[in-house]
């Protein structure tokens, strides 16, 4: 595998999260005035990244976009929120009462919530913009920094440059209004991983700073220094879980892939596992940026990485590998699926962790797949462990001719009087494509596909529609324009859902108007109550709309 501050005169970072503190008392609960405003104005939070537990990647809550208005006249960039520092993790959306950035009103509003490379969170009103709600800044808190790449990549690492801090997507509780978030900090010259509880109304931390990350498991030990926190997080019951790989080829010490799961309570950990224990390790754990899925019972669902010589034996390694752990005892390994040809996986760097999986709507299925471009179908009751041919697996199609998959499939139910459920994915260096499902397994052949072809890495995609109305889905991705994806332009693309031959509109028609700036790798689009929100690596998220039309129109 290989302070933006609110404007308040000079108040600190940690002075400003006292005095929002202290109107803490003012501000309503999730479950009560706000759950209220959000039932009256229909308006569905994002708590994770993908919308769902399943980590479907579809809002089917978006009453105002639809194939009709999104077109290059009537939608386009309509504001702009400025951070202060490249964004990886998917912003966050909930509607929430809480205070005016003067002090001098609360009320319901629609709040976007981002995360920065430079360890800031950001509290937005989501409608209108301007200066932030509030803003913390979590390595100030531990009297830390962010960490500069620059002192511990190894030659030739293009994967992150400037700083490592918020490197993947928070989860937001909404019985507590706590949002989990891993940030990395320089402290005393050695990178460190803390998980943090935020007060989403505030930006207090109430259980008291970050929790330092460590781990021991099988005779690993985990180690900041060659580990990244690239999986979002999630909640599984009292459990948040998340994961760990290696940054490119930074695998010395003999880096081990990681699952951790901490209770939301306490912040203890109450959960470790390491992929890979013994030979020269690996098995890393990052999906792109995806969380692991969690099923009804609670268990999750994660994809490993390539590891460095004897990578699976089925006891103690379980490279190239989809795995089944049990947050609430330890995550211990309840089954898992490792596909016949690892060992081929293994040596040529062709990560299943690439994409990460999805849990089918409705049934007990697993979806998935890696840098090879088969994506495959697993029954979660019984993942099957390995078997030489892959006799075990539902389903296993090749969906890309292009090679890897990145960033993920999206899934839209419907049911077969509306047309059937579509999986879209767009990888590497082909084309979106849309896949029908039967219930058990995908078609051999898209239903329908776009025309142009993407580079690395793909086409991070979204979808919005109102339920199953037709004209109301729309397919969102956002692609790289230039070779690199580091710093380069990007684009925001919609296409129509149920033929997405058909693209509506995308931010190279106007660009002058639309254009977003540099290209977020692996960052989705989100959509929420009729905005398209696009995190960026210029410093800034985009926020695309309606645009407004003057009343004699």
């Amino acid at each position: 595998m290989r302070l933006h501050d609110i404007s308040m005169g000079a108040l600190s970072a940690a002075s400003l999260v006292r005095a929002i503190a202290g109107t803490a008392a003012l501000a309503f609960s999730f479950g009560g005035a706000t759950a209220q405003a959000q039932m009256a104005q229909n308006v569905q939070p994002v708590l994770q990244r993908g919308y769902d537990a399943g980590v479907s990647g579809a809002t089917l809550a978006e009453t105002t976009l639809n194939t009709a208005n999104v077109g290059p006249n009537t939608f386009g960039l309509v504001f702009k929120l400025p951070v202060d520092d490249h964004i990886y993790a998917q912003p966050l959306y909930v509607p929430m009462h809480m205070p005016s950035a003067d002090f001098r009103e609360h009320r319901t509003r629609n709040v976007l919530y981002v995360a920065t490379m430079s360890d800031t969170l950001y509290a937005f009103d989501a409608d209108v913009g301007g200066s932030a709600l509030w803003t913390v800044n979590l390595a100030s808190i531990v009297n830390a920094t962010p960490v500069p790449m620059a002192k511990f990549v190894l030659s030739g690492n293009f994967s992150i440059a400037g700083n490592l801090g918020i490197l993947s997507t928070p989860v937001i509780d909404p019985s507590t209004n706590i949002m989990y978030v891993v940030a990395a900090t320089l402290e005393k010259g050695a990178m460190a991983y803390r998980l943090h509880a935020i007060d989403i109304t505030t930006g207090a931390e109430p259980y008291g700073p970050g929790v330092l990350i460590s781990a021991a498991y099988a005779g690993s030990t985990f180690d900041a220094r060659y580990q990244t926190q690239r999986v979002s997080l999630v909640l599984s019951g009292n459990q948040v879980v998340f994961g760990f790989a290696a940054l490119e080829q930074e695998y010395a010490g003999n880096y081990v892939g990681w699952v951790m799961a901490y209770n939301k309570r306490t912040l203890r950990q109450s959960g470790a596992f390491a992929t890979v224990t013994t030979g020269n390790r690996g098995g890393g754990v990052w999906q792109s940026g995806r969380p692991p899925v969690v099923d009804r019972a609670g268990y999750i669902y994660t994809f490993t990485g390539n590891a460095y010589g004897r990578g699976y034996d089925g006891v103690h390694d379980f490279s190239e590998s989809v795995l089944k752990l049990d947050p609430a005892h330890g995550l211990q390994l309840l089954d898992w699926f490792t596909p016949g040809n690892w060992s081929t996986l293994d040596s040529l760097d062709l990560d299943l962790t690439s994409s990460g999986p999805l849990l089918i709507p409705g049934t007990r299925l697993l979806a998935g797949g890696g840098k090879t471009g088969e994506l495959y179908v697993l029954d979660t009751a019984n993942l099957g462990k390995y078997n030489a041919n892959d006799s075990q697996v539902i389903q296993k199609e090749s969906i890309t001719t292009g090679g890897a998959l990145r960033g993920g499939p999206v899934y839209w139910q419907r049911s077969a009087a509306n047309g059937g459920p579509l999986l879209f994915d767009w990888g590497v260096g082909d084309s979106v494509k849309a896949y029908p499902f039967s219930g058990m397994m995908f078609a051999a052949n898209p239903s329908a596909q776009g025309t142009g072809n993407s580079i690395y890495p793909g086409g991070i995609l979204a979808l919005s529609a109102n339920g199953e109305q037709h004209g109301s889905a729309v397919l969102w991705a956002t692609t790289a324009l230039a070779d690199d994806a580091l710093y380069n332009p990007g684009a925001l693309h919609a296409f129509d859902a149920e033929n997405v031959s058909i693209e509506l509109w995308n931010s190279t028609m106007n660009a002058t108007r639309d254009s977003f700036g540099d290209f977020a790798k692996f960052v989705p689009p989100l959509v929420a109550n009729g905005k398209v929100y696009v995190a960026t690596f210029s410093n800034q998220v985009a926020v695309y709309g309606l645009l407004h039309r003057d009343p004699w129109w």
